[in-house]
């Protein structure tokens, strides 16, 4: 089979590549076109039968005797339990049929065998540790078979890549892609998911609509046992699963454990051959290596993959997805593993204390949840019982972080108990480490232990003073103490021995695993000694995504344990979360100076708008009396106030264009309470603005501006109109902690534990709808502007606690004091504004709330009112001396040299074409016809993509509306490239992969109609196509007309039958071979087969009162008999009956209930059609009815493949 160059640098440069590495870890491989015939059952069959009936065989033995108790018949009744599972994809999701077919590989199923026993048939060997690489592929078969076929049920073939089988059962899939292409991951991804029979729904490929990339064609049933799925393009490959989309594949850049380091990989690369010469190594090599060596698939397949359930809507059950590790979650849970194997016990060897631990340090927002998660699996379902039969016991400081903790440890499958007192954990550790005890505990054992110094929430957290806190910790550095000390108080012994006291021992057995959370806190020495009374023989493990300051590793080495060098079990820094996506880079701004009494101009003018609203003689008095304090200033309303327009207004036209939310960090719970009014306020006013400003008449002189020359002032006006909307509708709501005040009712709705969560649910759910990206084309209806609403003054009361109403506002904003400031898992998060003191751990924690990625978010924003991030080497003093803490907090001024490197490096790409740029007369089109190469559009979109993010990340910034006018030619010229190449999903440009920013200055821009009118259509079926192709140059101009013919007619093959779409595809190849170059000619020889095209497109006149499904129908046979020898082809009368009496045939067997239902529907389609065959005397001339029983089948394939459209004309007859 001929390849296309870019089909020969896949297979070459990816998928020969894949498999070579496969082989030398011991893969058995087979070419596609080379596999037997008896394989599998029958062409459409996704298991490897022979394979599968001989591995059930193998492995299912008698006790004692060793030898096989499965017949041939009981093998193959054991696989077709398993061909069941996966062919319930037709009647069910394709997640379902999965979990029905991975249940079956882990647990196995039932089967009654010799002396009508009851045995538990196993599909695989899940015995690997401890096992050779030579035993374990005895064990189990491993096979890579590239080019599979599977027959889909409209009777076409789908070719994958490649498949790999572990004793016959698909459990991998991967696509490979051109490494030169576009998008070769994203491309991938795409195709695996039509692959499984559920496209994105962004993919924009349909049967209908080609992208000159080959449309692939279901095999869900291949799908129902696939564990892995892998996008590869040779220089990176990406992990994901069934329900992966692209944001969530991940590549995998560890080599440990299984590696030293990538040197280790290298030199048995370079031994096995795999890596030749000066070759590089790659991140295919590194994902291959890790996760398909054929003992680490085992481990993966059964420890690290399962579903999850994901909350999407309030109300609303849970989306379950399936989930599988990212590299770092792998490593840091084997690493942990094989510590509980090899370090020793407390007494063992003269061991004075358990060796077994260590600190996890993994930046936060990891996944350190799901790290717990697949320890707990790892462990807990292992077939070692050094390893399952262990007790973990989860130690937390604050409930909502216990909350969530258990939820995704919940999925593991372990046995969960929830501690609710001391008395609670106590007696479930009685049980730990002993027979029946495998169970993880969760505790807060930090709540059980009354007030202790250094202990967070000794004091109510709350109710703290945090200026007066602030003030005091400088005071004693200043002072000459050590500001880690400060930071975090260590108790002292005599503390520690009395807090201690209070547990007893409860079990002293070593198979107990204690996981403390959130362990760079100084309370954990308290903690330590505690356990360590309680459960005296436990391994620990200390997990922290905040650094732990350089003076405090003797005390964590001392509890937990350090690797050689002071160094912990393992890490996971934010420059590598930032590399890997796993979380956004975040960076700061200041708005204002502290608002701290210092000079006594400043300090009497914020004194008077303190007293503003209390009465003339009461104001006198205050006069005369105590001067405010910094936190009377800063929970006074008129500064709240002040503060909080400036906040809606860097929302507005920041982080609510890309649809994202908002934090307040306040300084009291009664700021908190305020800024919630003045928020409400300040949206009250700028709405009437918006109405009273910005008419008609001011948006269109708006709009003959350059958005280079918008003043800050009309962006916030044009982005409150863009937005009104959402802006009428959201909310601002506090979530405080109950005080003092709980007796009165005040603050009730914002304290009420249930109100809370609600709320909370609310603001981590998108906004209903966003509007289009260009402003100019939104219209709204009149609308009424919402009320301020609330009490404002120096004492508000909350609102009353709501009813029912018909529809709940989103939650924009979400205004705290300490509450959410930790362990709040957010993505919808992007800017955390701050007007309170705020220092060192607590700083760094507050500051990742704003660091989960989401769909389109680029970085995160923490917006500083209270100069807490003017000066690091105050708020920051424990940390001094620790580069890598204070690279995590970057200034937003700090992106420009980047946006404007990333704009220079794509000015250098332009030059190198030699096409004078992209201004003046035909410039444009010259260097779009020069970027005809596909890897140097790919590469130009690369550059392209890096410049409007970076441009993304910085705007409003006046620095990034500098680079617009370079940025509208740049995004003009990549819309001629994808339109006119047709790169772009059905051949229409979209900027969707772009922030929301970049997309609302440029949209507009790219509509204007000097712009459109340049731009051919797509189709050559467009009324406009050939007045707009005439006004081009001749080279322009035939250009156009190939790309636009070729297009169509991929299209049409794909969904159309007719030989005339191939014949006139054969055509345009051979004009474009014989006449190379010379423009004119082919610009003569296109015009009439674009004619020709675009006649086919008229229905035949004999046909015209055929319904559109029968017309295709009707090309369906008449090519069938045409393409079959042993077929005469009857006249148009006869096959026109004959397609009228199949499609009622068809439509009454796929609207029934029993397509849906039984299995044996399809064969009585098939029955059908070939009576009806039979009965219309389409019989072959020789050779018996073999051939009429191939076609008949081919029809009942191509029914199934298009039983919806049938369904739907059936209705209609």
């Amino acid at each position: 089979m001929l390849r296309s160059a870019v089909e020969q640098a896949e297979r070459d440069e990816v998928e020969l590549p894949f498999v070579e590495q496969l082989k030398a870890m011991g893969w058995e491989h087979i070419h596609g076109p080379d596999l037997d015939a008896d394989e599998r059952a029958y062409d459409s069959d996704v298991l490897l039968t022979k394979r599968l009936s001989a591995a059930l065989r193998r492995l299912n033995r008698l006790p004692g005797n060793g030898s096989s108790w499965m017949s041939h018949g009981e093998a193959e009744q054991a696989v077709d339990t398993l061909r069941r599972a996966a062919r319930t994809v037709a009647t069910e999701s394709l997640l379902k049929a999965n979990g029905a077919a991975t249940a079956l590989l882990l647990r196995g199923t039932p089967m009654s065998g010799p002396g009508d026993q009851d045995y538990l048939v196993q599909y695989l060997d899940w015995e690997w540790e401890g096992l050779s690489d030579t035993e374990i592929l005895q064990r189990n078969r491993f096979l890579v078979v590239d080019q599979y076929r599977v027959l889909r049920a409209d009777g076409k073939h789908s070719v994958l890549d490649l498949v790999l089988f572990v004793n016959g059962i698909p459990v991998a899939v991967v696509e490979c892609k051109n490494p030169h292409s576009r998008n070769a991951i994203g491309d991938a991804v795409r195709d695996l998911r039509r692959y499984a029979g559920d496209p994105l729904g962004d993919d924009g490929r349909t049967s209908g609509s080609r992208t000159g990339s080959e449309i692939v064609g279901g095999v869900p049933e291949l799908f129902a046992s696939a564990q892995l799925l892998i996008a590869a393009s040779g220089k990176t490959a990406a992990l994901g699963t069934i329900s992966s989309s692209e944001e969530h594949y991940a590549a995998w850049r560890s080599v440990e454990p299984d590696y030293a380091d990538e040197r280790a990989l290298r030199a048995e690369l370079e031994a096995t051959k795999v890596l030749r010469g000066d070759a590089g190594l790659t991140g295919q090599h590194k994902l291959i290596a890790a996760t398909l060596r054929p003992r680490n698939l085992l481990n993966i397949i059964r420890h690290y993959v399962f579903e999850l359930p994901v909350k999407t809507k309030t109300g609303e059950p849970p989306v379950t997805v399936k989930a599988i590790c990212r590299h770092q979650q792998y490593r840091a849970v084997e690493k942990i593993v094989r510590k509980l194997r090899t370090g020793r016990k407390r007494g063992e060897s003269g061991a004075e204390d358990d060796e077994r631990g260590g600190v996890i340090w993994h930046t936060q927002g990891s996944g350190k949840s799901l790290t717990m998660s697949f320890l707990a699996r790892r462990l807990h379902m292992s077939r070692d019982p050094e390893l399952n039969r262990f007790t973990l016991l989860v130690v937390t400081d604050r409930v909502q972080l216990q909350r969530q903790l258990s939820a995704a440890v919940r999925v593991s499958g372990s046995t969960i108990r929830i501690a609710h007192s001391q008395p609670d954990v106590e007696g479930m550790l009685r049980r730990a480490g002993k027979p029946g005890g495998r169970a993880v505990i969760f505790a807060m054992i930090q709540k059980y232990l009354g007030r202790v110094p250094g202990l967070v929430g000794e004091t109510d957290g709350d109710e703290r003073d945090f200026e007066a806190e602030l003030r005091r910790a400088q005071d004693r550095i200043a002072a000459g103490e050590d500001p880690q000390e400060v930071a975090a108080p260590t108790p002292d012994e005599a503390t520690t021995e009395e807090v201690r006291r209070r547990f007893t021992e409860c079990s002293t057995e070593t198979r107990v695993l204690v996981l403390v959370d959130e362990a760079h806190r100084s309370h954990t020495s308290v903690l330590h000694a505690c356990l360590r009374d309680s459960v005296p023989n436990a391994a620990r493990i200390g997990f922290t995504g905040t650094p732990i300051m350089k003076g405090k590793l003797t005390d964590t080495g001392r509890i937990f344990g350090l690797e050689p060098g002071n160094t912990f079990l393992d890490s996971y820094r934010m420059e590598e979360a930032e590399k890997d996506k796993v979380v956004v880079p975040v960076r700061y701004e200041g708005r204002t100076g502290r608002a701290v009494i210092e000079a006594k101009e400043g300090m009497d003018a914020t004194f008077e708008d303190l007293i503003a609203a209390v009465r003339e003689e009461d104001r006198d008095k205050a006069r005369k009396g105590t001067r405010p304090t910094s936190r009377d200033v800063a929970e006074s309303f008129p500064m709240i106030r002040a503060k909080a327009v400036d906040m809606l207004a860097h929302y507005v036209r920041g982080p609510l264009t890309g649809g994202f939310k908002a934090q307040v960090a306040a300084v009291s719970r009664r700021a908190a309470v305020h800024y919630r009014d003045a928020l409400r306020e300040a949206r009250a006013d700028l709405l009437a603005r918006v109405r009273r400003e910005f008419g008609p008449e001011a948006r269109e002189e708006l709009r003959r501006k350059k958005p280079e020359e918008y003043t800050q002032d009309e962006v916030l006006l044009l982005r409150a109109w863009h937005f009104q909307e959402v802006l009428r509708r959201m909310d601002f709501v506090p979530v405080i902690s109950e005080g003092d005040e709980r007796k009165s009712g005040l603050w009730r709705e914002w304290t009420d534990p249930r109100s809370q969560e609600e709320h909370v649910e609310r603001f981590l759910e998108p906004f209903p709808e966003l509007p289009p990206d260009n402003p100019w084309v939104v219209e709204h209806p009149p609308a009424t502007d919402p009320q301020p609403g609330g009490a404002i003054g120096l004492n508000p009361w909350s609102d009353e606690l709501p009813g029912a109403p018909v529809e709940k506002p989103p939650i924009a904003f979400l205004i705290v004091k300490s509450m959410l400031l930790t362990g709040f898992d957010a993505p919808i998060e992007q800017v955390l504004y701050l007007d309170r003191p705020i220092q060192d751990a607590e700083l760094l924690q507050a500051v990742a709330r704003v660091n989960r990625p989401a769909r389109l978010k680029r970085e995160g924003r923490v917006v500083d009112y209270y100069g807490v991030l003017d000066n690091l080497a105050v708020t920051l003093a424990a940390y001094r001396g620790d580069p890598p803490v204070l690279d995590g907090l970057r200034s937003l001024a700090s992106e420009v040299p980047g946006m404007a490197g990333a704009a220079h490096q794509l000015r250098r790409f332009l030059q190198k074409l030699g096409t004078g740029g992209l201004d003046g007369p035909g410039r444009m089109a010259h260097t779009m016809l020069a970027l005809h190469d596909p890897h140097e559009r790919a590469e130009y979109d690369r550059l392209l993509g890096a410049f409007l993010d970076a441009m993304e990340r910085v705007l409003p910034h006046e620095a990034a509306l500098e680079l617009l006018p370079h940025a509208r030619r740049w995004t003009q010229l990549q819309q001629r490239l994808r339109t006119h190449y047709r790169d772009e999903p059905g051949g229409i440009y979209s900027m969707r992969g772009y922030g929301r920013k970049v997309r609302a200055l440029i949209a507009d821009h790219l509509v204007l109609p000097e712009i459109a009118q340049a731009i051919a259509p797509v189709s050559i079926l467009d009324p406009d196509f050939d007045e707009i192709v005439g006004r081009m140059d001749m080279r322009e101009s035939a250009a156009e007309q190939v790309q636009a013919l070729r297009y169509h007619l991929q299209e049409r093959t794909e969904g159309d039958d007719r030989p005339v779409y191939r014949t006139l595809s054969e055509e345009l190849q051979k004009v474009l071979d014989d006449f190379e170059g010379r423009w004119a000619d082919i610009k003569r020889e296109l015009g009439p087969l674009i004619e020709r095209a675009r006649q086919a497109e008229q229905a035949d006149p004999a046909l015209s009162d055929l319904t559109p499904m029968e017309r295709r129908l009707f090309a369906k046979v008449c090519d069938q008999l045409t393409a079959h020898p042993a077929f005469d082809l009857p006249d148009q009368e006869v096959l026109r009956t004959l397609t009228v009496n199949l499609s009622c045939l068809i439509s009454a067997h796929v609207s029934s209930a029993a397509w849906a239902q039984q299995e044996t529907s399809l064969d009585d389609l098939q029955v059908g059609i070939w009576t009806l065959l039979k009965e219309n005397r389409i019989r072959p001339r020789e050779g018996g009815l073999r051939q009429l029983t191939d076609l008949s089948n081919s029809l009942a394939g191509y029914a199934q493949h298009h039983a919806a459209a049938f369904r739907s004309e059936g209705r209609g007859h």
